[in-house]
C-alpha cells in the first residue's frame, strides 16, 4: 500500500498542487479530520481553519475558508473559498481586516444576513492572524 497520496488545494483563483504528501489535517464542520494514504473515499464539509500538510519532515500550514474535501483512492482535493500559505500571510493586513470586521459586526447587530457575513469575515481574519503568529 502506498504511503503517500496526491494533494491539491483549490480556490476560485488558485490551485496549490502539493504533489505527493504523507498526511493532511483540515478543519471539518464537525471538527478536525486527518487523511493518510489509503483513507476511505469521502466528501466532507470544511470550516474556517488551518490546513496542515506533512511531507516527510516538512510541514506547511494554510489559512482556509469554508469548502469541501473530496477524498478518493487517487488523492485529496480541498475545494475552498480561499487558502493562504502561512508564509504569505501579511500580518498587518490581517489585523486591519480583523478591525474592519469587528467594526462591521458592531454595525450589523440584528441584521441577520449581514451579521452572518460579518461574523464569517471576523472568523477568517482571526484565523489568518492565529496561523501567521504560529
Amino acid at each position: 500500500m502506498p504511503s503517500q497520496f496526491h494533494l491539491e488545494i483549490i480556490t476560485p483563483t488558485q490551485v496549490y498542487d502539493e504533489g505527493q504528501v504523507d498526511y493532511v489535517r483540515a478543519p471539518g464542520v464537525d471538527g478536525l479530520f486527518g487523511v493518510m494514504a489509503g483513507h476511505t473515499p469521502a466528501i466532507m464539509a470544511m470550516e474556517i481553519g488551518e490546513i496542515k500538510v506533512v511531507k516527510g519532515s516538512q510541514e506547511k500550514s494554510y489559512a482556509c475558508a469554508r469548502g469541501f474535501a473530496e477524498i478518493t483512492k487517487e488523492g485529496v482535493q480541498l475545494l475552498v473559498e480561499s487558502a493562504e500559505l502561512k508564509t504569505n500571510i501579511d500580518l498587518e493586513r490581517a489585523q486591519e481586516a480583523y478591525e474592519r470586521a469587528k467594526n462591521d459586526l458592531a454595525k450589523r447587530q440584528g441584521e441577520m444576513l449581514d451579521e452572518e457575513q460579518a461574523v464569517r469575515a471576523l472568523k477568517r481574519s482571526m484565523n489568518r492572524i492565529r496561523i501567521a503568529k504560529k
